[in-house]
């Protein structure tokens, strides 16, 4: 009887000791992740930088768009929404990926594009877009790389795989036609086509 009374009491206090341990854990995850972040601007900083872009890239950008959709009332992108579950679910995917091939995630990095005028959906044709990438170092920097392609602990940037698409004219893709959504299927570890506004 002792015996199975030592055994019940030490199952309570090791199990008492992870519980506290965990919600410990769990309370400085969430204490690191709640401060405002030091990239976080002011209101004003925002303002003149919607100012700024209204003022000159858009007009441009407007102005382009009106000229490709020949003639029809249409505006620039303005945002692209993605659900948290989205964004989540695409860093548990790169974590993973990351992780598989012993290459440390050093962060993402957020490229300006445009939807090809020939794209699959209509109203995204010529509209501005953003794509998220993975990124690891690669000779000391923070490069944009490629999980899939990528071997153990050996990034494989994802400029190195942009050139296997590269324009037979110049030998090599720049940022402008960065991807050919006609190329066919050959996977990425990039996030893209969230919600545009407009047109929705």
């Amino acid at each position: 009887m002792k015996s199975l009374i030592f055994k019940l009491f030490t199952f309570l206090v090791v199990s008492s000791l992870i519980l506290s341990c965990a919600s410990e854990s769990n309370n400085q995850v969430k204490k690191a992740s709640s401060k405002r972040p030091t990239q976080a601007i002011t209101y004003p900083e925002m303002a003149a930088m919607f100012k700024e872009y209204d003022n000159g890239q858009k007009k441009v950008l407007d102005g382009y768009i009106k000229k490709k959709s020949k003639g029809k009332d249409t505006i620039a992108t303005i945002s692209e929404f993605f659900t948290i579950e989205e964004l989540e679910q695409y860093l548990s995917y790169v974590k993973r990926l990351s992780a598989e091939k012993e290459i440390n995630l050093t962060g993402i990095k957020i490229f300006t594009s445009a939807y090809p005028s020939d794209y699959k959906i209509p109203e995204y044709r010529n509209r501005v877009t953003f794509m998220l990438a993975p990124t690891a170092k690669i000779k000391g920097k923070n490069v944009a790389y490629e999980p899939l392609k990528s071997t153990m602990r050996k990034p494989v940037s994802m400029q190195s795989v942009l050139n296997e698409y590269a324009d037979e004219t110049t030998k090599k893709v720049n940022r402008a036609s960065i991807f050919s959504f006609q190329i066919g299927s050959d996977d990425s570890s990039v996030l893209n086509r969230g919600t545009l506004n407009p047109p929705y």
